[in-house]
């Protein structure tokens, strides 16, 4: 039998008071997109439903010095209609078009997106390029964890169980363009098979800067830093792009599971990332 209680905090510090007590059975419900089907499939059966939807503290999407920060409990719909991602990371709201259908988008949070640590989340290869950060806070204060070291595997993370999500920040790029591609099994709300995005500063038709993540290919959204090291320093050249890409390999280990095989993720995703270099530097196909 199933047995929950509820809550709704009125303050950051009482919810920080609950997230100590109970630690793993604080169940966190903000757009509740993924812990309501958890709690339908008995991935949880008992515990503390704590209702954060409405914290001011987990709210906003603002401009701080050198970075934007977005409330945790932001919704993906809030995020595509900043005007301020708009112009300062476009990438994000541009790579969110996608995300699930309008329904969902406007339930879902960039918190619990994160927080689920799944090796498809869609919000994670973006935000890694962007070379995101994760600001967490609990009894001991806040800290600044580097979105590359969050996910430890699937479900898994670096935040500490009486730890909270407060908020992303994400560094303000002046050079450079990004482009994120998918791959789901159909269209619309479909969780993807794969996805690729990247972020390239380009120098005379040389890639000076280059940085690359994927979801779905190994147990947590990963940076392919071999193969950006490949990257560095190569000339545009629509003729080799194939090759380069298929250092992917090196990087990258999936697995065979119900939406695709081991193989062919490893076959599409040097596809993907192609795709999102030459979005990213217009180079022609």
């Amino acid at each position: 039998m199933k047995s929950f209680t509820y809550k709704k905090p009125s303050t950051l510090e009482e919810l920080l008071r609950i997230k100590k007590e109970l630690k793993k059975k604080a169940l966190l419900l903000a757009g509740g997109t993924n812990l309501m089907v958890y709690i339908k499939d008995d991935v949880y059966r008992e515990g503390m439903i704590v209702d954060i939807k409405y914290l001011e503290e987990l709210k906003g999407i603002r401009e701080e010095g050198m970075h934007i920060e977005i409330g945790a409990s932001e919704t993906m719909a809030a995020l595509i209609n900043s005007s301020l991602l708009k112009k300062t990371v476009p990438l994000l709201p541009e790579s969110l078009n996608i995300f699930a259908n309008p329904v969902v988008r406007e339930m879902s949070t960039i918190g619990g997106n994160i927080a689920d640590a799944s090796p498809i989340a869609d919000t994670a290869p973006v935000l890694l390029v962007l070379n995101a950060q994760v600001i967490a806070t609990g009894p001991s204060g806040e800290r600044v964890i580097p979105l590359e070291n969050f996910f430890k595997g699937p479900g898994t993370t670096a935040l500490e169980s009486d730890e909270i999500i407060l908020k992303i920040r994400i560094p303000k790029e002046t050079n450079g363009t990004g482009a994120f591609i998918k791959l789901g099994l159909r269209k619309g709300t479909s969780c993807s098979v794969t996805s690729a995005a990247t972020w390239v500063v380009v120098k005379e038709r040389r890639i000076e800067k280059i940085r690359i993540a994927l979801g779905g290919v190994a147990p947590a959204p990963i940076r392919a830093n071999k193969t950006e090291n490949r990257f560095r320093g190569w000339t545009l050249d629509k003729g080799s792009l194939a090759g380069m890409c298929e250092s992917l390999r090196e990087d990258i280990s999936p697995i065979t599971d119900v939406r695709a095989s081991a193989r062919y993720r490893l076959e599409v995703s040097a596809g993907l990332l192609a795709k999102a270099i030459r979005c990213s530097t217009n180079l022609e196909e």
